[in-house]
């Protein structure tokens, strides 16, 4: 009994010395923090803040490593394929979490499977805006004038099955208007087309420099309020329950280690804080956030669920 007792005990002492050897040195090399978008975009601009931060708290370099292709699904299939020893870490969004693999099942990583989520980073409401010539004067008296002319007004988005397309999806099931959705080949084209006046709104969050600049007129956000825009109201003040929002978090290959999760956790967590970390993100219309792994993971499942009920009642057909 005894032996048996010994063959048991001592694997798992080795196990949590290994543990204890872990976190008391990690990190000890350089880390690798993959973006699967190219240079330039917000997705980028965001892991390259946080990234800057971690080097200098954990004093270790934070590689940016940009591996951008098939909406998101590249860059997130190499980090899925990473060893999980804590040195290689992933940038995500709605779009690379929830909205891709639902759209094509077969990219060749699970998100909530392959992945293991470290913290929520940031977030953001989507704008609704519309063409400072336009009658349209309030969210209020969008959905007035969409229910007293049913098909009649144009919403574009920058495409068919991103988060603005996916918030006049939920929208409209939720409030029951009918209107014409026009999907644009980006947010930028999408703008045009409004300030072209060849829509009547869009949901897009590019729209944020146009309305600071006064060439747009913004009447709601898919979510809470942004502190770049703080007076215009959330469609959720007027349609009870509505929030649809795009968001980022930091993740690394399933299995890391559990202490170099938490390591990860604690700094990502205090860099969120930081006044000039959450100054640069409002530059960009962004709101810093930060969350347990449990809860980002709790958060990609929900999202995830909510995201293909969207899909599936609107019959969307993903290009």
């Amino acid at each position: 009994m005894t032996r048996k007792l010994l063959r048991w005990l001592l694997p798992a002492f080795a196990g949590l010395c290994a543990a204890a050897a872990v976190a008391q040195t990690y990190p000890s090399q350089p880390i690798k923090l993959i973006v699967p978008y190219p240079p330039g975009g917000n997705t980028d601009i965001v892991a390259r803040v946080f990234g800057q931060k971690l080097s200098e708290r954990i004093g270790q370099p934070v590689v940016i490593d940009n591996r951008g292709g098939a909406a998101g699904a590249l860059g997130m299939g190499i980090a899925a394929k990473s060893p999980n020893d804590g040195y290689t870490l992933v940038i995500g969004d709605l779009g690379s979490l929830v909205i891709g693999p639902i759209a094509k099942p077969d990219l060749g990583y699970n998100p909530q499977k392959d992945l293991a989520p470290i913290s929520l980073v940031t977030s953001v409401s989507i704008v609704v805006s519309a063409n400072p010539k336009s009658p349209i004067s309030s969210f209020p008296d969008f959905l007035a004038r969409a229910r007293a002319q049913p098909g009649k007004l144009t919403v574009g988005t920058a495409g068919v099955g991103g988060p603005g397309h996916l918030a006049l999806e939920l929208l409209r099931s939720m409030t029951g208007i009918d209107v014409l959705h026009v999907p644009f080949k980006g947010g930028a084209q999408a703008i045009a087309g409004l300030l072209g006046e060849q829509v009547d709104l869009v949901i897009d969050g590019t729209a944020v420099a146009q309305v600071k600049a006064g060439r747009l007129k913004a009447i709601a956000v898919t979510g809470p309020r942004l502190p770049a825009l703080p007076d215009t109201p959330g469609i959720g003040e007027t349609v009870n329950g509505f929030n649809f929002t795009n968001w980022w978090g930091i993740l690394a290959p399933a299995g890391a280690p559990a202490a170099a999760v938490s390591r990860l956790n604690q700094e990502l967590t205090a860099i969120a804080a930081l006044p000039e970390v959450r100054e640069r993100l409002l530059d960009l219309g962004l709101s810093a956030q930060n969350s347990t792994p449990q809860q980002f993971a709790e958060m990609i499942r929900s999202e995830t669920d909510k995201v293909a009920r969207i899909v599936k009642d609107a019959a969307i057909k993903f290009e």
